[in-house]
């Protein structure tokens, strides 16, 4: 059941600035859902949707079941090949516990569900994580955007964590954002050339702005949708 508190979702920054004007005339999206996230709840979930069926005719959600796994390595000290497990069945039960709210605006926009461990199988995904690796280890602006977002996330929420381990947990971060990017770059390359999600991605906001021209085109021309709730 919804709870009774209900949200508006209204957008609020679009990048590059000059999609503004023109994302809305594309078919599709992709929504990208953080697990265990208090922007995913099931009131915020329904906004979102009802957002998005007034747009597009396709949406992809994209659930990011894998990728978490860093989440509670370094959240909760999970280790490494038990963080992946429980990441997998947090993933598996959002799915079967959310997915009616996306069925219910079936009428207006196709919603399909996939799970980043899925794209995470395909030969695009390799090729696009091994490029953004090799970029990362090469490129000392992309390198210090990466971990300048990774250290403020953490720094957000720990203020007398260990140096050492704030540094393990910030290349860790690090991986989690590559992952995450490649993922992106195989929905555009797909079509799904535009983003949906609560919040911004400040290095990936800069790639969208053209900050790094040497990254393949899935990745730059993707269309960053930033999304903002308004209690009713």
């Amino acid at each position: 059941m919804l709870e009774s508190r209900e949200y508006r979702a209204k957008t609020d920054y679009v990048y590059p600035v000059s999609a503004r004007r023109s994302f809305e005339k594309l078919d599709s999206c992709f929504l990208g859902v953080s697990l265990e996230n208090s922007n995913f709840t099931p009131e915020k979930l329904k906004a979102m949707a009802k957002w998005v069926s007034l747009r597009f005719s396709h949406c992809l959600v994209l659930v990011g079941d894998s990728i978490h796994r860093i989440t509670l390595e370094t959240t909760k000290s999970f280790d490494p090949n038990i963080a992946l497990v429980e990441a997998l069945k947090i993933g598996n039960s959002f799915i079967k516990e959310q997915e009616y709210i996306f069925r219910a605006f079936e009428d207006k926009t196709k919603f399909t569900i996939e799970t980043c461990s899925q794209i995470q199988e395909s030969k695009d995904y390799l090729y696009f994580y091994l490029y953004l690796k090799e970029f990362f280890n090469t490129n000392p602006k992309f390198r210090s955007s990466v971990e300048a977002f990774s250290r403020n996330y953490y720094n957000r929420r720990w203020n007398n964590v260990n140096n050492d381990l704030l540094e393990d947990y910030i290349q860790r971060s690090c991986e989690y954002f590559l992952e995450e990017f490649a993922i992106f770059s195989c929905l555009q390359r797909r079509g799904f050339s535009v983003m949906v999600y609560p919040g911004l991605f400040s290095t990936l906001t800069e790639i969208v702005n053209g900050e790094y021209p040497e990254l393949f085109e899935e990745i730059n021309e993707l269309i960053l949708v930033s999304i903002h709730f308004k209690k009713r």
